[in-house]
């Protein structure tokens, strides 16, 4: 772990102890007032619920207070209790639905590389330094993060990147940070089982910007219709705004327009126009990876490094886990794993690999209990752009496997039948693939990029797309 297991401050009683303050949060599948008992016996000593609770209990020796919002009380309460250590930090948060982990490693190793003591917050791992967890939630809760904050300032940490979700944004799980840059990438439907409309998405994912210091920047990606519509609801704001795209806009000087050079399997060109800079990378591959360039060489200007600065540290960063990560099969053959779980990723992906080969090789399934919209469209995603389509299984969950693929394989058109296979076993799907690939194919292997565990009915196993394809 980062830091202590028990929290002075917390919602789950397993990071409570003596004198620890309980808050009591009605979750979507379980009650914080149930685990009372639980925590006093733990040794809490204060238990915090809204007013509008109705106590059935009291225990003697316990404080107990009644607050409007437990979320916004476990965020205060647990910075107060820390000395409130995000006031000694730099935040900059990345939200979106694609791009976010992308663009945090590389705002992250960009500012690294200029000097700065870093921490990154993400979906992928949480680190301090050079010390590292990983982690289940894109967004974890507000006293994990005050803790970690707490950490950071013992450390000697300038700079916490964080990937931020809707999620945490609707849930308050970053009340009290103050962000000196707050990034949006894009948006496309996701979480639509959290969100009743596009809408209710966006106005909550654009809700990062009330956490904009006043000489902070917002960035925006205005290649997307969102992203004009978050431009137009926050122009008015106190903090600095920088747009940026490959088609223009008429926001001079504010605009940051590039141009892209050179897009294949092996190496990714930029160019920014107003700073005459040109970047390159051969583990960023795909013209989506032009936008996370762009957001993070916004990002890191705003922190004084100069341009020619960000684009070597661009040009020697190393990749992600799991996003775009190739591997050269015994047969000549390609593969690349990446985490594209919704359409709009999945659709980005495979339009960026379509041209590159004559034979596309498209290994993917949809999770279980998650929203079930999206599987009809990614199968039809898929037979857009695949010459042989495997459906198979991404943690199911506690859903039958059968059901899952049937919805996605809904979404295929009958002409594409014989062009699809479904091998539930993901294991077997990957060797499948393999098997059917020749010199210049390429393999897409979709869906749980840098996952190295797969879910089924409550069970937790270890499987790496990665790793299985390496075998090949």
């Amino acid at each position: 772990m980062l830091f202590d297991k028990i929290y002075p401050v917390t919602s789950h009683t397993d990071h409570v102890g003596p004198n620890s303050t309980f808050v009591v949060i009605k979750g979507f599948k379980e009650d914080g007032l149930q685990y009372i008992q639980t925590a006093i016996e733990k040794g809490a000593t204060k238990v915090v619920l809204e007013k509008s609770t109705q106590l059935t209990q009291k225990h003697s020796g316990v404080e107990y207070i009644f607050v409007e919002d437990t979320r916004i009380a476990l965020a205060e309460l647990c910075a107060q209790a820390l000395g409130n250590p995000a006031e000694k930090l730099k935040f900059i948060g990345i939200t979106g639905t694609s791009g976010k982990t992308t663009t945090t490693y590389l705002i992250d190793y960009i500012l690294h590389e200029s000097g700065y003591k870093t921490a990154l917050l993400g979906s992928v791992k949480n680190r301090i330094l050079d010390q590292e967890e990983e982690i289940t939630l894109t967004t974890q809760n507000s006293d994990y993060i005050q803790m970690f904050c707490a950490e950071c300032v013992k450390k000697g940490v300038q700079v916490v990147i964080m990937e931020v979700s809707s999620h945490g944004l609707a849930l308050n799980r970053i009340h009290g940070i103050e962000l000196d840059v707050a990034g949006f990438t894009n948006l496309s439907p996701e979480h639509m089982d959290f969100h009743p409309t596009m809408d209710h998405y966006f106005q909550t994912k654009i809700k990062i910007f009330d956490y904009l210091k006043n000489d902070g920047l917002a960035v925006i990606n205005t290649d997307n219709e969102w992203g004009i519509k978050a431009l137009e609801q926050i122009k008015n704001s106190k903090f600095s705004i920088k747009a940026f795209g490959q088609t223009t806009l008429n926001l001079n000087p504010e605009f940051e327009k590039f141009e892209l050079l050179q897009n294949s399997l092996h190496d990714l060109k930029i160019k920014f126009a107003k700073d005459n800079q040109t970047i390159e990378t051969k583990k960023l591959l795909g013209e989506f990876n032009g936008y996370n360039i762009a957001m993070a060489f916004l990002a890191c200007k705003h922190f004084n490094i100069a341009p020619d600065k960000i684009a070597l540290a661009i040009q020697k960063f190393v990749g992600v886990p799991g996003r775009m990560q190739c591997h050269t099969l015994k047969n000549g053959a390609q593969a690349f794993v990446d985490f594209a779980h919704k359409p709009d990723a999945f659709e980005k992906v495979l339009k960026n690999l379509r041209p590159h080969t004559n034979n596309l090789i498209v290994v993917f399934g949809c999770g279980g209990n998650r929203d079930k919209t999206k599987r009809p469209v990614m199968g039809s995603s898929a037979a857009k752009y695949a010459d042989l389509i495997i459906v198979t299984d991404d943690n199911p969950r506690n859903e039958e496997r059968e059901t899952i693929a049937s919805e996605i394989i809904a979404g295929i058109p009958k002409e594409k039948s014989t062009q699809t296979l479904c091998i539930l076993d993901r294991k077997d799907a990957i060797a499948k693939a393999a098997a059917l690939s020749q010199p210049g194919s390429i393999i897409a292997l979709l869906g749980k990029g840098h996952e190295n565990y797969y879910l089924i009915q409550g069970k937790k196993y270890h499987f790496d797309d990665f790793e299985e394809i390496s075998k090949f």
